[in-house]
Parts: structure tokens; sequence; C-alpha cells
């Protein structure tokens, strides 16, 4: 059961990450949405579970980055160093003795960059069909031993 406090605690995490050196490397556009992403970030990955920050794991943490964040509406340009700055966050958190196993959970959210760029670009995925379509000719797939077009095509109901 989380605490009252969830929300200020993951705020001042971030405050206290955002503050310090750490988000030198990423571009300006990066670092003046960092504050706000990494508190939707941190509070999706705990949401998920109902679970207080220092308890997080892996499937948490790709919950939320390609869920939660992947639906933000970033600017392009952003959107690539969107892995990296999670990842650099959660290694800052173990770094700080504030969540255990931080620098692998940042690792494996860094090695998420391609399936987070899929999923924030918006673009579905095209459905691909198991097997190959039955044509008119081809015998029922319903055992009969009838031509699909004189048994369930024309039934209409399946059967």
């Amino acid at each position: 059961m989380t605490h009252p406090y969830l929300h200020d605690k993951i705020e001042n995490w971030v405050s206290d990450f955002c503050g310090s050196d750490a988000l030198l490397p990423f571009t300006p556009a990066s670092r003046d949405i960092a504050a706000e992403l990494l508190v939707t970030f941190l509070s999706a990955a705990c949401a998920g579970r109902g679970i207080e920050p220092e308890d997080l794991e892996e499937p948490d943490v790709k919950a939320a980055l390609l869920g939660t964040v992947a639906r933000l509406a970033l600017p392009a340009e952003v959107r690539p160093e969107v892995p990296g700055l999670c990842g650099t966050f959660l290694a800052s958190l173990e770094a700080e003795g504030r969540v255990g196993g931080g620098r692998a959970m940042g690792a494996f959210v860094r090695a998420l960059k391609e399936p987070y760029l899929e999923a924030s670009s918006g673009k579905m995925k095209p459905i691909v069909r198991a097997g190959s379509k039955i044509g008119r000719n081809d015998p029922c797939p319903c055992g009969s031993g009838k031509k699909y077009k004189k048994c369930c095509m024309c039934d209409g109901m399946g059967t």
C-alpha cells in the first residue's frame, strides 16, 4: 500500500536529480521537460502495482516507459533521449541509496529505446494474418468435405 505522500516523495527525488549535473549531457529541450517527464515516469512505474519507488522492478519501469510515457505528446527532437534520461535517473537513484538495482534498471530502460520510439510514434503495427486466406474453392475448414463456397461461406453463420 502506498503512503499518501508518495507524489511529494517522487517530486522531491526528481527535483534533486534535475538540480544535479546529471542532466548536462542532454539537450536543452530535454532538460526543459525533464522534471515533468520523470515525475510521470516514476509515478506510472509505481502505480502499476501500487508500490513504493524503492520496490520497483524491471517490468514496472518497462510498462511505464512503453505505456504512459510513450503516449505523452513530446517534441520529436526529445523522444530519442527519453530512455536515456529515464535510465540516468534510475542509476542516480541507486547512487543516492534510494532505489536498489537502479543501475541495472537504468541499463534495461536504455535498451528499450527502439521499442519506445516505435510506441511513441503513434503508428499502428500492421495486423498479420496467422494463416493463409481461405479461397472460395478450398475445402471448408469445418470439415464437411465440401468446398468453402458451397458450405460455410454461403451460410453466413459460420456453419
